[in-house]
Order: C-alpha cells, then structure tokens, then sequence
C-alpha cells in the first residue's frame, strides 16, 4: 500500500512540475485604448483563427505600447501564439472589405503570413524549462 501512495505522491508531483507560466510579451501597440486578445493552439488545424478551439486565451485592457500577458500551469509542449489588438473593443478582428485585418495582430517567431494568416509551423515553439517567453511583435 505505501508503495502505491509513493507512485502515485510522484506521479502528480512529475504533471506537477512539468507546468509553468507562459508570458506572452506583447510589444507595437500603437493605442492606449481597447484590448490585447491573446489565444495559445496546440495544433495546426485551429491556429490562428479558430480562436474558441484555442486551448489557453486571455483578454486584457491596453496599458501601454508593451504588455505582459502571463497564463498559469501551462503543461511543457509545443505551441503557436496568436495575438490581436481589439482597439474597439467588440471580441472580434475587424477587416478592410477585402479581409486584410484593420487592427493589430501578431504571432509567436514573429510568422506572417502571405495572401491570408500564418502557418502553425512557422509560428510554433516549444514551451519548456528554458524557453518560458514569447515575444509577439503587433503590425498594423
């Protein structure tokens, strides 16, 4: 019996510390006014514009041109950021008539994308011990 309390006691201390703080440090914010909309995705499929398939989101009021988002026991994996700047403030990305975004965005490794949004691939890292930040750089 102890031993099965022992494995299990080292069990959850193992999922225990394979989680972190993620902080997501948000940088070009060209207003003081609206929302920073931060989304994590786990895969491809989702990333970046099925924002409620998101497996960690966040919103937060802009305090300035450089923010600090920070999400709680994130498990280690790999992971793609997505980020936008809700300067109207109505939960959505609002586009020109032919769909470019008018507000800011940004992705993690800085991934843009060509004709329409980014690649998963060109925008994942792996969230781990030493690599505990993302730098999102927010275009306009």
């Amino acid at each position: 019996m102890k031993f099965h309390v022992f494995c299990f006691m080292a069990a959850l201390f193992s999922i225990a510390s394979a989680q972190s703080s993620m902080k997501i440090n948000v940088e070009g914010l060209r207003e003081t006014k609206g929302q920073i909309m931060v989304f994590v995705f786990n895969n491809a499929d989702d990333f970046p514009t099925k924002k409620d398939r998101a497996v960690f989101s966040k919103k937060a009021p802009v305090t300035g041109a450089s923010m600090e988002i920070v999400f709680d026991s994130i498990p280690e994996g790999t992971y793609g950021v997505a980020v936008y700047h809700d300067e109207n403030m109505n939960d959505k990305m609002d586009r020109h008539w032919y769909g470019s975004p008018i507000e800011g965005y940004g992705a993690s490794n800085d991934a843009t994308g060509t004709f329409g949004p980014p690649k998963f691939d060109d925008a994942k890292f792996e969230f781990n011990k030493s690599k505990k930040s993302v730098k999102i750089i927010i275009h306009y």
